[in-house]
């Protein structure tokens, strides 16, 4: 997973470059040269929906995306481990029929469209959504077979040592 991590760092790093001088030049043509680009406007939407889907699988491969936990904080450990593993084996599903297979039927049904500006084929504006749930599934997988692990290991602590009980102090 580290070169993995390492290659959406680096492929992320470069998209957001590109945007940020496609960005720069719309400005410029548009303000200074008072003839706006047809191009960049075009490009930078499909770059941002591209740093969206390897986006998204990246903070959630390192655990950076977010997350309410207002109910699960009282749960135990146990209890938790469970709901993890549950929301592991939801992302999972949602990963392989919805972003796998129905971003697959999107870009197979976007075949022989070309995009207006750029006039590149609409298949590889849309094949975003498959990439990103594939990589969504090896996560997803990696992290269930660590919480299954977890669980297979049983160590499991009480509610009050988990979530703490604040009529006693430690070590009491």
């Amino acid at each position: 997973m580290k070169i993995l991590n390492k290659i959406l760092e680096i492929l992320l790093g470069v998209v957001v470059a590109v945007m940020v001088a496609g960005c720069f030049w719309q400005v410029f043509t548009r303000f200074v040269l008072n003839s706006p680009s047809k191009y960049t406007e075009e490009l930078l939407r499909y770059l941002l929906i591209w740093m969206t889907m390897l986006g998204v699988p990246y903070a959630y491969g390192k655990d950076s995306h977010l997350s309410i936990n207002l109910v699960t904080r009282s749960f135990s450990e146990k209890g938790m481990l469970l709901t993890k593993i549950g929301i592991e084996i939801l992302i999972l599903f949602l990963s392989v029929f919805v972003m796998i297979a129905g971003g697959w039927i999107v870009t197979m049904n976007s075949s022989g469209q070309i995009s207006p500006a750029l006039h590149m084929p609409m298949e590889f504006y849309y094949l975003c959504v498959p990439i990103g749930g594939v990589l969504m599934v090896f996560y997803c997988a990696s992290r269930l077979w660590g919480f299954l692990g977890e669980w297979k290991q049983g160590n499991f602590r009480s509610t009050a040592e988990t979530v703490g009980n604040p009529g006693q102090k430690e070590g009491k």
